[in-house]
């Protein structure tokens, strides 16, 4: 397993696997994160940071 999440984090850090990110948004954001999912308004994965 191990390998194989350090492939992806390879890939993702060179280029060759690009992740579709909608939008990075804050702890204080996660309500409207959530609204946007279940609207279905997200065009790629949202982003939770601290």
């Amino acid at each position: 397993m191990r390998r194989s999440v350090q492939r992806l984090v390879d890939a993702v850090e060179t280029g060759a696997l690009r992740p579709n990110v909608d939008r990075v948004l804050t702890l204080d954001d996660v309500v409207a994160a959530h609204r946007r999912m279940q609207n279905a308004e997200a065009t790629g994965k949202l982003v939770i940071v601290p």
